[in-house]
């Protein structure tokens, strides 16, 4: 049974999720590091996307709260690169960076 035939079964499924990737990434000079990106393939009435999800937020030098991209992507590739250029754009020596313990 596929994950769609599922969602066709049971209609009160409204998404379905598959982690695809778990990615760990160093960086030079960072107290948490390693950086660790999830993959996840998602299904749902609108169709089939990725999301990479980082367990790392950044708060940039005058940004009111921490942020973490996690936009919906075509491809792993894509989603895992989403996630990291997230990460590096806020990343500075003046950043605060936070742990999602729940991640």
């Amino acid at each position: 049974m596929t994950e769609t035939d599922l969602q066709r079964k049971h209609t009160k499924i409204s998404e379905i999720r598959e982690i695809v990737g778990t990615f760990e990434i160093d960086v030079e000079e960072m107290k948490y590091s390693p950086l660790k990106i999830k993959v996840h393939h998602i299904l749902n009435a609108s169709g089939e996307s990725y999301i990479g999800i980082a367990n790392l937020m950044v708060k940039g030098k005058g940004c009111p709260d921490y942020f973490r991209s996690m936009h919906p992507q075509k491809t792993k590739g894509e989603a895992l690169e989403d996630a990291a250029d997230g990460f590096f754009t806020y990343l500075s020596d003046e950043s605060e960076i936070k742990e999602d313990k729940n991640w």
